[in-house]
């Protein structure tokens, strides 16, 4: 009991009889330690409010249903509850486990749930009758997750049957406070078997839905576990940190919407509200709109045969590979003998799924570093978690590539660490932790995989701790000069400017040199 506690206490017990309850009750019998406490008292609500204030205290009403009174001191909080019958106040708590009431002074226990029983014995179960009590206060049913999993507790038939009934009703709780028992639960030590709980008793299919699809989805070579078991697998190597244990749960979570399979598709190929069909198929990119032009649109009306990929939730569209000589000019779809298996682009279709699943809570509330901000990198994370394994796939393979392995992780690191105003090197340690987990989670790798990939780690590293350290060193004069020269102002000349602190990171150089200059203004030009 520290002094603050024991103020409050002596305070109360000054008026009214006071005991501790609930969680600080529950850890003390455990053998741990708690910084916040419930108290009990038979005193009215609003004596308890006056009698505060009157010591010094400042009070505050959290909760109007039960009229809850919190304080708070350097990371402590009380909370204190009015009650003029402790067995009606321990029938409406949760768990047995946390309705044992101790006398502050003599540390005598009332127990009328036998909640001391149930902790020895290691039963969770609610206060009388579950239905009643998950009615009351539907988040019971993620901390029963949530004390399951942290406590070791096996949870009691009943408790857990009317969990799985009634898991809907968390539709009806504020998702402030849904969103403070999730981040809980998901930066537990043990979060893997809470997530795997939470899915049992059906929270995933009720409220995010594009998570629980994922079961049962195979992948490719790559891999030997389904897409589900997969984002558990990277989800358990990562760090017991929100932030990139909701990317770990997300990462994947696309890839539902873009599994295919390789497949020929030939027929006549129209263009029809600028979309490209052939038979009854339409064709999209796997790069963009762009590509489509550049390589269906010259051949608009014309019988053509394409190698692509046909989408298992949407068969009549199909992602385009390539085009293909067709000697036999068939028509129709068919499938690839052995035929890869593709989730193209699920990193763009995964974080554009995860922005919609995060209207749906507050995690910003809980993030370090300014909330918002950290939201946008999560889905720039998510959004870019391939590109590691994209970019230095040349090295895993023992295949040369046309850039230098220096450049390309130069460029690696500007594109995940510039977000256009500041260079973020927390991004970098994000992306790095995540791509480890992902790396982990996936097929065995060979000693020399491993090596390699350990060689790429620190590579980023360093790269990104010189260009956070040279890019405020820029000396932006010459540039300036130069740049008036050319005539360059307003827009153009801000556009050449991020092209020039662009390149010098890319080439980790510094010295704006008239050389450096003419070449960066020809590159310039030509790219626009």
């Amino acid at each position: 009991m520290n002094d603050f506690q024991q103020k409050v206490i002596d305070t109360i017990a000054k008026y009214a009889p006071v005991w501790i309850v609930g969680g600080a009750v529950r850890d003390k019998l455990l053998g741990m330690d708690s910084r916040d406490i419930d108290l009990v008292t038979y005193m009215k609500p609003e004596y308890i409010d006056y009698i505060l204030r009157e010591n010094g205290f400042k009070p505050q009403q959290i909760g109007m249903r039960f009229k809850t009174f919190s304080l708070f001191e350097d990371g402590n909080r009380i909370d204190i509850v009015s009650t003029d019958d402790l067995g009606r106040d321990a029938s409406q708590r949760d768990f047995t486990m946390n309705a044992i009431y101790m006398n502050p002074y003599t540390e005598e226990l009332y127990d009328p749930w036998n909640g001391s029983k149930d902790l020895v014995e290691r039963r969770l179960k609610t206060c009388g009758n579950a239905l009643n009590r998950f009615r009351e206060d539907p988040v019971r049913i993620l901390r029963m997750v949530k004390f399951a999993v942290k406590l070791n507790m096996d949870i009691e038939t009943e408790t857990w049957d009317e969990a799985k009934d009634e898991v809907a009703l968390l539709a009806g709780v504020s998702k402030e406070r849904v969103t403070a028992e999730i981040a809980q639960i998901l930066v537990l030590e043990e979060a893997e078997k809470a997530v795997r709980m939470l899915e049992e008793i059906g929270y995933w299919d009720v409220f995010v839905p594009e998570l629980a699809r994922l079961k049962g989805i195979v992948q490719n070579q790559y891999h030997s576990l389904d897409v589900w078991e997969h984002t558990l697998a990277v989800f358990r190597n990562t760090p017991r940190e929100l932030f990139i244990r909701l990317a770990g749960l997300f990462h994947d979570v696309g890839k539902w919407e873009v599994a295919s399979r390789e497949c020929y598709l030939a027929g006549k190929l129209v263009l029809e509200n600028q979309k490209y069909r052939i038979e009854d198929y339409q064709i999209i990119g796997t790069r963009g709109k762009r590509e489509l032009e550049y390589k269906l649109k010259p051949l608009v009306g014309k019988n053509i045969k394409i190698l692509g990929a046909r989408l298992d939730q949407f068969p009549d569209i199909v992602q385009f590979k390539r085009v293909l000589i067709d000697e036999k000019g068939n028509r129709g779809i068919t499938p690839v003998e052995n035929g890869k298996r593709h989730f193209l682009n699920h990193e763009k279709a995964s974080a554009r799924i995860l922005e919609d699943i995060l209207k749906r809570y507050t995690f910003t509330m809980f993030f370090d570093g300014g909330g918002q901000k950290r939201e946008r990198s999560l889905l720039k994370l998510v959004e870019n978690h391939m590109q590691a394994t994209l970019v230095f796939m040349p090295e895993f393979r023992g295949e040369q590539s046309r850039k230098s392995f220096r450049d390309r992780a130069a460029e690696l690191v500007w594109n995940i660490c510039w977000d256009g105003r500041d260079f973020e090197l927390q991004n970098i340690h994000d992306f790095v932790v995540l791509w480890k987990a992902d790396y982990e989670a996936g097929k065995v790798h060979n000693e020399d995989q491993n090596k390699i990939f350990e060689r790429i780690l620190k590579e980023l590293i360093t790269i990104a701790l010189w260009q956070k350290e040279n890019l405020p060193n820029i000396e932006w004069k010459p540039c300036l000069e130069f740049a008036s020269g050319q005539g360059l102002s307003g827009q153009s000349l801000g556009r050449f400017i991020d092209f020039v602190r662009s390149k010098l990171m890319l080439e980790m150089v510094t010295e704006l040199s008239p050389v450096f200059l003419r070449k960066a203004y020809a590159e310039f030009n030509k790219r626009l």
